[in-house]
């Protein structure tokens, strides 16, 4: 025999109540006013994927944030390596600034033959 539950106040039984001890007839007529419904057990919640796809998400997550982290250490490599190249630079143009001042204030003319060259 199936088992009612009762949507609405109906005598002593309240809102939710299983309805027993009524006959065939009153059960009928009050399935029937929509006072009762027939009982159904509570469903399991489907799997609807939401568990993979957060499993999928964390995944995700993680292989980002190692991929940002391998690129935030090559930034940073590339950052020490370009401090380096401009020290560098900067000490080469030192250099060459004072080369520059070592080197014989005048020049020789075009027609003029250089000192050492003896015939």
């Amino acid at each position: 025999m199936p088992k009612y539950t009762a949507k609405q106040s109906i005598g002593h039984f309240m809102p939710g109540d299983e309805i027993r001890g009524l006959e065939a007839k009153q059960l009928q007529a009050l399935l029937a006013s929509g006072a009762i419904e027939e009982y159904q057990e509570p469903e399991e919640p489907k799997a609807d994927g939401t568990a993979a796809r957060l499993a999928e998400l964390e995944k995700a997550n993680a292989e980002l944030t190692a991929a940002n982290e391998a690129l935030t250490k090559a930034n940073q490599a590339a950052v020490a390596d370009k401090a380096k190249a401009e020290q560098e630079i900067a000490e080469l143009k030192a250099k060459v600034a004072e080369l520059e001042k070592a080197k014989p204030a005048t020049k020789p003319k075009t027609g003029d033959k250089p000192a050492d060259e003896s015939k």
